[in-house]
C-alpha cells in the first residue's frame, strides 16, 4: 500500500514549488497520475498511464523557452527514436493499435521533449531531459 502512495506522493511533492510555473506544475501533476495508473495491477491501465505521460510531456514541452528549427541534436535524437521503436516493437506488435499509436506518439513525445530542451542552452535542463530519454527506453 505505501508503494502505492509513495512514487505519486513524491512526485507531488516535488510539484508543489512549481505551482507558478504552470506548465511545469501540471507536467507533474500529469506524471504523478501516469505513476498511479501504471502502479495499478491491472494491464488496462497501460493506455491511460501512457497518455497521462504524454500529456506531462507537451506540458514539459510548452515550457522550454526555445525557438524550433533544425539543429545537429536533431540527427542523433531521430536515430535513437528509430532504435527505441525497433527495440519496442517486438513487445507492441501483437497490441491493439491504439496501443502500437500510443506507444510510437510518447517515443516521438519524448525525443521531442530532448530536442526542444537542447535548444533552449540550458546544459543541465538538457542533460536531465537526454537522461530521461535514455531511462525511459
Amino acid at each position: 500500500m505505501v508503494k502505492y502512495a509513495l512514487k505519486p506522493t513524491v512526485t507531488l511533492l516535488i510539484a508543489y514549488p512549481t505551482y507558478n510555473t504552470w506548465h511545469i506544475f501540471l507536467g507533474l501533476l500529469f506524471s504523478a497520475l501516469g505513476d498511479a495508473f501504471l502502479m495499478l495491477p491491472s494491464e488496462q491501465m497501460f493506455v491511460p498511464g501512457l497518455l497521462s505521460f504524454l500529456i506531462a510531456h507537451i506540458f514539459y514541452i510548452a515550457s522550454f523557452d526555445s525557438p524550433t528549427r533544425v539543429s545537429w541534436p536533431a540527427v542523433p535524437l531521430v536515430l535513437f527514436a528509430a532504435a527505441m521503436l525497433h527495440g519496442l516493437w517486438p513487445g507492441v506488435a501483437n497490441e491493439d493499435t491504439v496501443v502500437q499509436i500510443g506507444v510510437v506518439v510518447y517515443v516521438f513525445a519524448i525525443v521531442w521533449m530532448t530536442y526542444k530542451a537542447s535548444l533552449t542552452g540550458n546544459m543541465v535542463l538538457a542533460t536531465g531531459t537526454v537522461l530521461f530519454c535514455v531511462s525511459d527506453s
